[in-house]
């Protein structure tokens, strides 16, 4: 495998690349979030210190993205989840998700972050048995339903 670099964008970084990687996973996932919505959340995501834009890098160009996001609560304390991960077709089974979980992993540590979760929809779960996948980095289940509410 060529030399992956995995690295955190912040809001002075050029965002082109990680923000491409993310409307064409959004297009592929058949979210109809609009282009522009993505550009404006990522570049307001990148500037925020409790939040996270990750790239994975090879060969010159950006072959993967993933986002995470703290939050705070009474339960846990810091706590995040992991919105996004993509990495190109060409490039999966190859391990650059799991270094960028892990790039990841020691940001939310360094925050203090006590867990982290990530969110499968329905047909990502079927289309990709990202259950399993996500199984296979240490996620599990603890029977929490999660409800949401468009504002």
């Amino acid at each position: 495998m060529n030399e992956v670099e995995i690295r955190r964008l912040s809001a002075g970084d050029d965002l082109a690349a990680a923000t491409a990687l993310l409307i064409r996973f959004f297009r592929e996932e058949q979210f109809d979030t609009p282009d522009e919505t993505i550009r404006r959340n990522t570049a307001t995501l990148a500037g925020l210190d409790t939040c996270g834009l990750f790239i994975a890098e090879a060969d010159g160009g950006t072959i993967g993205v993933a986002t995470v996001s703290l939050e705070f609560g009474v339960e846990f304390g810091w706590g995040a989840e992991m919105g996004d991960l993509y990495v190109l077709p060409e490039w999966r089974g190859k391990g650059v998700s799991r270094r960028i979980v892990l790039a990841i992993e020691q940001f939310l540590k360094e925050r203090g972050a006590s867990f982290y979760q990530v969110t499968v929809t329905p047909y990502a779960r079927d289309a990709h048995d990202l259950g399993k996948f996500y199984e296979g980095l240490g996620f599990g289940s603890e029977g929490r339903l999660i409800l949401a509410k468009a504002l």
